[in-house]
């Protein structure tokens, strides 16, 4: 079972990484975007070093209203990445049926729920400790509760409505530790770096900032894809274990 386990490790990265070289616009996409808010945070002042110019521009309006076109930038990538890693075809992966489109909002809107909290959070709260316990138990429940809905995410990109949010925690049942770890390690090395990046950065000179930055930007356009590269090696573990479908077309996974 463990080797079983870190073979899904390995397939989740081998599939993210050949997922980039296919389609490398959307890396490319979601590199992009990152890249443009540190763009705003330097001349906000975000890496200067000084804690309370950080303190000012990690608030600066400028800065939170590119959480929104990030995020939405992230589902979009998810979505293309799912249906290629289910459907290994550029061509059916980028011309999604009507269908797909319509149930991946359900997927997006239920994601949006803690990214409101997590960007909204000094709406919500007055003090840092309070903005830092909204984003931490936002972030927390959206950790736990995503390998349970992997079948959900897939099934919705391409289109079936065969799995909705309970069906597929239903269906998961005790795979959802096999799943949590999974997503997990595939999430967590370049989620730390993509943080520690940022932390580097702070009172580098300009050539060393940016070059950190750029490293960054690159980390995180391949997290995009990496991630839920995992949530489909996670559902085809999950439907094979069940023996059930994960295409639409009704064709088993294999292990």
């Amino acid at each position: 079972m463990i080797r079983t386990f870190f073979g899904d490790v390995a397939a989740a990265y081998r599939d993210g990484w050949t997922l980039a070289r296919a389609l490398p616009w959307l890396v490319l996409a979601m590199a992009g975007i990152e890249l443009a808010q540190h763009a705003v945070e330097w001349r906000l002042g975000f890496f200067a070093g000084d804690a309370a110019l950080h303190r000012q521009a990690a608030t600066a309006p400028l800065r939170m209203a590119f959480g929104w076109p990030k995020m939405l930038t992230l589902y979009a990538v998810g979505f293309i990445a799912i249906r290629w890693c289910v459907l290994r075809d550029p061509h059916r992966a980028l011309r999604p049926p009507p269908q797909a489109l319509r149930r991946y909002v359900w997927v997006v809107l239920f994601q949006l729920i803690p990214a409101v909290a997590i960007i909204q959070a000094g709406s919500f709260a007055a003090s840092a400790s309070g903005v830092m316990a909204i984003r931490l138990t936002a972030g927390l429940a959206q950790q736990l509760s995503e390998p349970l809905l992997c079948l959900w995410f897939v099934h919705a990109a391409l289109g079936s409505r065969a799995f909705g949010p309970f069906v597929s925690a239903k269906t998961t049942r005790w795979l959802y530790v096999w799943a949590l770890l999974l997503v997990l390690i595939a999430r967590v090395p370049a989620s730390q770096l993509h943080a520690r990046l940022n932390i580097w950065s702070a009172g580098q000179a300009p050539a060393m900032q940016a070059a950190l930055l750029l490293l960054d930007a690159a980390v995180v356009g391949l997290l995009a894809v990496i991630v839920p590269a995992a949530q489909v090696r996670a559902a085809r573990r999950i439907a094979a274990r069940r023996g059930i479908a994960l295409t639409p077309d009704g064709a088993m996974p294999s292990p």
